[in-house]
């Protein structure tokens, strides 16, 4: 019996979780940027995962891996500023970075405007690409957790009835009890008992924090 517990103690402390690197898509048909964004990875913390052509990318693209996509404005079978507007109307989140060794301005221009997070000139400084793509990255985090938080606010939310919800929508604009009564028709004790059920449900600590959650919930 002894050994079974000891058995199983090992087994638990055997077991680890294993967290998977940011992911980073780069598009480029040139072997050596491919080649010099493996290296990169491998001082930047994260992984990389090339593709030649926008159509590979397209075919591919996993968006649940957390990271961000690094597009060369020119390539074999499309334009970056044309692989971008696909990934615009698939509403593709992840943050984009371009790169190009011969972009005019207007092009830079564009693709920021589509929704890139920078576009940098080749060649470019080993140290700036990688700070640049962590920055995509943290960009991305920030983005997922931001919607966690929104998921669950809704959720929350959800569990309120249509009354409750009216009071709700009266009490994070400021108004008092007895001025909620007045524009829906009901008595202050009344209003009382649906804010304390809005409260509980949403499980905000504070009318600050419920204002906070009905900001995130409708941003």
């Amino acid at each position: 019996m002894q050994g079974q517990r000891n058995r199983g103690a090992l087994a638990g402390a055997d077991t680890i979780e294993v967290v998977q690197k940011p992911l980073v898509r780069v598009v480029d048909d040139e072997p050596s940027i491919q080649n010099l964004f493996l290296k990169m990875a491998a001082i930047g913390g994260f992984e990389c995962q090339p593709f030649l052509m926008g159509h590979e990318l397209l075919d591919r693209l996993d968006e649940t891996r957390p990271g961000c996509l690094v597009i060369d404005l020119i390539l074999p079978d499309r334009s970056g500023i044309e692989l971008l507007q696909a990934l615009s109307e698939r509403h593709c989140r992840l943050p984009v970075v371009f790169m190009s060794g011969m972009a005019r301005v207007s092009e830079a221009v564009r693709a920021l405007k589509l929704g890139s997070i920078d576009f940098l000139e080749k060649p470019f400084e080993l140290q700036t690409m990688i700070e640049t793509v962590q920055r995509a990255i943290e960009i991305d985090r920030q983005n997922r957790q931001a919607g966690s938080e929104r998921e669950d606010v809704a959720h929350r939310f959800e569990l309120l009835t249509p009354r409750e919800n009216e009071v709700m929508e009266q009490i994070v604009r400021g108004a008092a009890n007895k001025e909620v009564a007045a524009r829906l028709g009901l008595s202050p004790k009344t209003v009382e008992v649906h804010r304390a059920n809005v409260m509980r449900k949403t499980r905000a600590r504070s009318l600050a924090e419920l204002v906070r959650m009905h900001v995130v919930a409708n941003h």
